[in-house]
């Protein structure tokens, strides 16, 4: 008898590489099911320092316009000209979502709110991030999405706060910024060579040198042989699929080539080409950083990534603001002749720059009837809400993706009633809208707003418009 394709892929067996494919063989089966349901939701977290200010990336058209009494306002982005530094996502504007309104007065308002940005909560103060009290949005999210490597964090600098001397962090960091559970903080890799090392288990630039290198390449090759056996198993559609896998390992490699050399330049170059170089190293591993969170989410070795964008100490020399830090930015001094809007805009062009490529790999990626940014939700925020030092009354957030067919926000302007009216929601309004939608039925997430509350203004539970 002829075996099926479900049959098939019950019985697939795998060499060397299963265990880190297996990921691939549940989303095949996953599609057989014929289920939309049954597809992996992968959530994708991008912070930023410095507040993300609402007017930047409101359309000039809706400045202007307000909710009616209690409702939200919902407006299709369709008919509304985005934002200039927002340009990079008009291919996707259909799968965009911009989010204004919500406040987070709960958290500590100032130049961060620590884990209270995801975790709705108030830290002791801005030198201290004190312990987390809950799981964070973005790994309460993943964890209903098992993966190999659970949750992955990575950063291209540390606290919002501080830091300095460290101009150029390597290795395992704590941000203050994302938690697994109460007490316990996400670690985040600021390196991303040993990021590299830790999924991939192939690093660039260690003690063993040359013979470690061969024996990663080795496992790659391996991975990649499978993938190509797997290839002339499976119906053509799992081709294309199995093809878009085995670009994704074949671009691990070429980057780690790629960090081979750049260490080289670093440690045998002149003082000179190593500060230059050091320079332009903050946005090269920030870029590293999105192709390795592509790559995790493309293979299934992750369902969740957190990314932390910048620091208020970093200087962006990567895009010509050579003179002032974030800090000084957010505080209206200006860089390189740039005024201090000019350079904000400048800098959250590249961070959605760098998003927009982002859901490009991932729109690339088939899915079912889709693709894999369908079933894919980013998020773009600030620690400190609307503003350098936030006073919280709102927290606007950029959404992308399709998020599943769960939420009605891609596609949409959305503005929350002002901070004190009817109807106003705080971002555990928002949060819980999020886990609800996705199947995670909680009362509320997060701290409320008691002084709301005392307003006779409720602050629990999900804004029933938001889900699907």
């Amino acid at each position: 008898m002829t075996p099926t394709r479900r049959t098939f892929l019950k019985s697939l067996s795998l060499g060397s590489g299963g265990l880190l494919l297996s990921p691939l063989v549940r989303q095949l089966a996953a599609e057989v099911t014929g289920s939309p349901e049954a597809f992996p939701q992968r959530f994708v977290f991008l912070v930023k320092s410095s507040g993300l200010t609402p007017a930047a990336i409101t359309p000039k058209t809706l400045l202007d316009k307000k909710p009616v009494a209690a409702t939200p306002l919902v407006a299709s982005l369709k008919d509304h000209a985005l934002p200039d530094s927002l340009k990079a996502l008009e291919p996707f504007k259909d799968q965009l979502g911009i989010v204004q309104g919500f406040s987070g007065k709960m958290c500590l308002a100032g130049h961060t709110s620590y884990f209270g940005a995801m975790g709705v909560h108030a830290s002791p103060s801005e030198t201290s991030s004190g312990n987390p009290l809950r799981a964070t949005i973005d790994t309460r999210l993943s964890s209903r999405q098992p993966s190999p490597f659970g949750h992955v964090g990575l950063a291209l600098r540390g606290r919002a706060v501080g830091g300095a001397g460290d101009p150029i962090p390597q290795g395992t960091i704590y941000p203050g910024l994302s938690a697994l559970a109460a007490g316990r903080e996400l670690p985040f890799q600021a390196s991303p060579d040993q990021a590299y090392d830790q999924l991939f288990g192939s690093a660039l630039g260690s003690a063993q040198g040359r013979k470690r290198y061969d024996l990663e390449s080795g496992m790659l090759d391996f991975l990649s042989d499978d993938i190509r056996r797997l290839q002339k198993e499976v119906t053509a559609p799992e081709q294309d699929k199995l093809n878009h896998y085995l670009l994704a390992f074949e671009e691990l490699q070429e980057r780690r080539k790629k960090l081979a050399t750049m260490q080289e330049v670093i440690k045998n170059g002149a003082p000179e080409l190593t500060d230059t170089f050091a320079s332009e190293l903050g946005t090269d591993r920030l870029e590293s950083h999105f192709t390795l969170a592509a790559s995790c989410l493309i293979t299934g070795l992750s369902n969740g990534v957190t990314i932390r964008m910048d620091n208020l100490e970093h200087v962006y020399r990567g895009l010509g603001l050579t003179e002032q830090n974030v800090h000084a930015i957010g505080h209206g001094t200006g860089s390189n002749g740039k005024s201090s809007e000019e350079c904000r805009d400048v800098i959250r062009s590249y961070h959605i720059k760098l998003m927009a490529g982002l859901a490009a790999k991932l729109g690339s990626v088939p899915e079912g009837d889709g693709t894999m940014l369908d079933n894919t939700m980013i998020v773009y925020l600030s620690d400190a809400g609307e503003a350098h030092h936030g006073a919280l009354h709102e927290w606007p957030f950029l959404v992308l993706g399709g998020c599943g067919g769960r939420l009605n926000i891609p596609g949409n302007y959305i503005r929350m009633p002002d901070y004190g009216n009817p109807g106003h929601g705080t971002i555990g309004n928002f949060y819980t809208s999020i886990l609800n939608a996705y199947g995670d039925p909680i009362e509320h997430f997060g701290d409320p707003d008691f002084e709301l509350e005392r307003e006779g203004l409720p602050q629990r539970g999900p804004v029933s418009s938001l889900i699907i």
